[in-house]
């Protein structure tokens, strides 16, 4: 099982999930849980089928968001942050 959590800074949006290489057999499932409650099932994967999912998933500061992977396969997220308009993160680059 594969699992990434995040606590935003700002808000984020989740917009597509891809099934990652990996043995050609078998599904993958994503799931998401945001705080204390039961994980929610998003998408399921199947190779050569169905390899990407669209998303629309949108998450507060406060929300402590974990996604994690059913499956033998890994699964990758697109999507972005909007950081809060105290924060000035191009001083992150200079």
């Amino acid at each position: 099982m594969y699992l990434f959590a995040m606590a935003l800074e700002g808000s984020g949006v989740a917009k597509l999930a891809t099934l990652g290489d990996g043995s050609p057999a078998g599904k993958s499932i994503l799931q998401c849980s945001s705080g204390h409650k039961n994980p929610v099932y998003l998408c399921t994967l199947l190779p050569n089928k169905v390899e990407t999912c669209s998303l629309n998933l949108k998450f507060d500061e406060e929300d402590l968001v974990a996604f994690s992977v059913i499956g033998s396969r890994s699964i990758h997220l697109s999507g972005y942050f909007v950081a809060d308009d105290g924060d000035d993160l191009r001083d992150d680059y200079e």
